[in-house]
């Protein structure tokens, strides 16, 4: 769990600092993880980390983390560095340290301002996953499509103390026109939660659209540097899909962009390998995240079709447990047998958070509205 003051400090504070967005926290494994941030000017940054063990983060020098290309450290706005090497399940805290860019004009003379720590004077902390965890503890928000004060209501009530991570599940803006708008309205309306539980992402068929589309990926790396990837904390393991757009690539309205078919295929690909790890096989508790859902209607769009007949078999004899899904903006639960598939799934809501609980014995989902109130319950025992 990430632990962090810094996004409630003014915003003057923010610029005077640099630091416009984050940071945040994503691709979180056992022995590592990714701190993201942008800043408001080009700069020169790092991460610096230590023990959670209460000393002085300057009680000693600290191991420094620098995001690099081919032996040289990048300078720019939007900054991902890689810390590996760390233990499962434990606590530790960084740091970011950084200097603006004042003139790069002469490749031999680059010119910066001072060096400062630009993640305010509160240490952030993140804590490593865990297999052997007893339990899972997280919440879901999906189909936000730019609306910052539904965003923000519906996170404020989760229980930092008691959540894991936070999954977006998809479509929280409706397009990705230009890559700072979209980090704006992912991060700022939450940046209290963001703070202090780490993201798990399933992208949506909105945030395939736009001149950006193709940068959204930089904001949350994953272990396959795909939309795709897996991973496990305690008792439950995670397969996380994308299913693309939502209309065949022929439709006029990506006006011939479109070739998701062969994504998607390359997709079933890793899929039929990934539910063979045996990290997956040998837990508990078996979930897959996906935004659009593979139920089969009559009303269906191209696209949940096509996941349904091609995924729904593979996830099925996986043995998964539940899909968590999203894109029809309103409550749905599809038990085990029906719809053309053989596992339960719930679509949530898009006025609703969904908080979900795993224990080795089972499943416990609620969902609750923006005022708090409870909407719907679901469980299911192992």
């Amino acid at each position: 769990m990430i632990v962090c003051a810094l996004l409630a400090v003014p915003a003057v504070a923010l610029k005077a600092s640099n630091l416009l967005y984050g940071p945040w926290v994503h691709n979180v494994d056992e022995h590592g993880f990714c701190v993201l941030w942008v800043t408001e000017e080009p700069s020169l940054d790092y991460v610096e980390i230590a023990p959670d063990d209460g000393s002085a983060f300057e009680a000693k020098g600290r191991p420094r983390y620098y995001e690099s290309v081919n032996g040289r450290r990048v300078m720019g706005r939007y900054h991902c560095v890689r810390i590996d090497g760390l233990d499962p399940g434990t606590s530790y805290r960084y740091r970011i340290v950084g200097k603006v860019l004042t003139d790069d004009s002469n490749p031999y003379r680059l010119i910066f301002g001072h060096l400062r720590k630009i993640s305010g004077k509160e240490n952030c902390t993140v804590r490593t996953l865990d297999a052997s965890a007893q339990e899972c503890r997280f919440s879901v928000l999906n189909d936000i499509h730019f609306n910052d004060k539904r965003f923000t209501e519906l996170a404020a009530p989760i229980d930092l103390d008691k959540t894991d991570f936070l999954v977006l599940n998809g479509d929280i803006v409706s397009y990705a026109q230009n890559i700072d708008s979209v980090a704006k309205h992912t991060f700022a309306p939450i940046a209290a939660q963001a703070a202090h539980l780490p993201i798990v992402y399933a992208r949506g068929n909105h945030e395939g659209r736009g001149t950006d589309f193709y940068k959204v990926r930089d904001l949350f790396p994953t272990p396959t540097g795909e939309f795709w990837y897996s991973f496990r904390q305690g008792p439950a393991a995670f397969i996380v899909l994308d299913g693309g757009e939502d209309k065949p690539d022929d439709s006029h309205e990506y006006a011939g962009t479109a070739d998701y078919d062969a994504y998607r295929a390359r997709e079933t690909q890793w899929l039929q390998e990934a539910v063979k790890d045996p990290s997956f096989v040998s837990a508990p508790v078996k979930i897959c995240i996906i935004h659009i859902p593979t139920v089969a209607y009559k009303s269906s769009w191209y696209s949940q079709l096509w996941i349904t007949e091609h995924w729904a078999p593979i996830l099925e004899q996986a043995g998964i447990d539940l899909m968590l899904s999203a894109h029809h903006h309103k409550w749905i639960c599809s038990e085990a047998g029906s719809d053309g598939k053989g596992y339960p799934l719930l679509v949530n809501s898009n006025a609703e958070r969904m908080d979900v609980a795993v224990t080795a014995s089972g499943i416990e989902v609620k969902t609750y509205k923006a005022d708090g109130s409870l909407s719907h319950e679901w469980s299911k025992a192992k």
